[in-house]
């Protein structure tokens, strides 16, 4: 249902509740990355199953590793005008 926002004088038709969790991002972005590596590695260099699944694990690893040493926590949206 929609709610209307008097402050900024407009109708919020979808309102975030909350974020999804920083290990769940983490874990997709880093199987997107894996798969990417995967479909590249049977294309360009024709890899084999058992060289193909330990290039995506080993790309899966090291974008996880990245992602986890530098993802931050959600920030708070911008400061509302109080009443």
């Amino acid at each position: 249902m929609p709610q209307y926002d008097p402050d900024y004088k407009i109708w919020k038709v979808f309102v975030m509740k909350d974020t999804a969790p920083k290990l769940t991002g983490m874990i997709v972005v880093a199987a997107m990355f894996g798969l990417l590596s995967v479909g590249v590695s049977s294309v360009i260099f024709e890899l084999e199953q058992g060289s193909l699944a330990l290039a995506g694990s080993g790309v899966f690893a090291l974008v996880f590793v990245i992602l986890a040493l530098g993802w931050r926590e959600p920030q708070n949206g911008p400061n509302r005008p109080t009443k």
